[in-house]
């Protein structure tokens, strides 16, 4: 994976996750396939993002990107406005294709994924698919191939708003971790995860699921 970030030291990629869409609770009811690139940020989302937006407004980013799933471009939307940046989308950086039947809730899709992690642990990616019917390797190379792309740009502080399945594969793989781990990065809503690139494009993860508004996780505490 190095080699993809060859020349790029000093590159500061701040890697986030789409504000909230629904509430986190293992009832809650999951969007369609069709429904789901869609999808807007809750209002409890917006408000969360736009307190991340707050607290990032002096960080002085450079460039704006996002996947194409209008909750991503949304929230990168509200993030990179105080910058006086426009956002650009990239299709390498949609959300992983793990959609429960209809009428599916949060539960069925945390089953996916747990099923994900266990076929991953005994096959090679390349022979995993999603449900788009592509290789979890494949999905994996397109999403980091792009942030190379985006990162070779003139820009230092560089902006992705992307999803928390396929922003789990990227950190993993900025972690040294075997795909089969990506379990054991967790993704909040509006997160925030800072790598920075040293070393001949060495990725160094200097931050990782900073919540701006809860940075200790305090609400879990608060629901067990």
């Amino acid at each position: 994976m190095r080699e993809r970030f060859l020349g790029l030291d000093g590159k500061r990629l701040y890697l986030m996750r789409h504000g909230q869409t629904y509430e986190p609770r293992l009832d809650a009811p999951m969007a369609s396939a069709e429904e789901d690139p869609a999808l807007s940020l809750t209002p409890a989302g917006r408000e969360d993002v736009l307190a991340t937006a707050q607290g990032m407004a002096k960080l002085g980013l450079e460039a704006a990107f996002s996947s194409t799933f209008h909750r991503s471009f949304e929230t990168a939307r509200l993030i990179a406005e105080p910058h006086g940046l426009t956002v650009r989308t990239h299709p390498a950086l949609e959300e992983l294709r793990l959609h429960p039947e209809p009428g599916g809730t949060l539960r069925d899709v945390a089953r996916k994924y747990l099923a994900l992690s266990r076929e991953l642990a005994t096959r090679e990616a390349s022979a995993v698919e999603l449900d788009c019917g592509r290789s979890v390797a494949d999905v994996v190379a397109a999403a980091q191939n792009a942030l190379a792309e985006l990162l070779a740009g003139p820009a230092q502080r560089v902006l992705v708003v992307a999803h928390g399945g396929l922003n789990r594969f990227l950190l993993t793989g900025f972690l040294g971790l075997p795909l089969h781990r990506f379990l054991a990065v967790d993704q909040d809503f509006a997160c925030v995860n800072l790598v920075e690139f040293v070393a001949g494009g060495r990725p160094w993860v200097r931050a990782l699921n900073v919540t701006y508004t809860d940075p200790f996780k305090a609400s879990d505490l608060a629901r067990s």
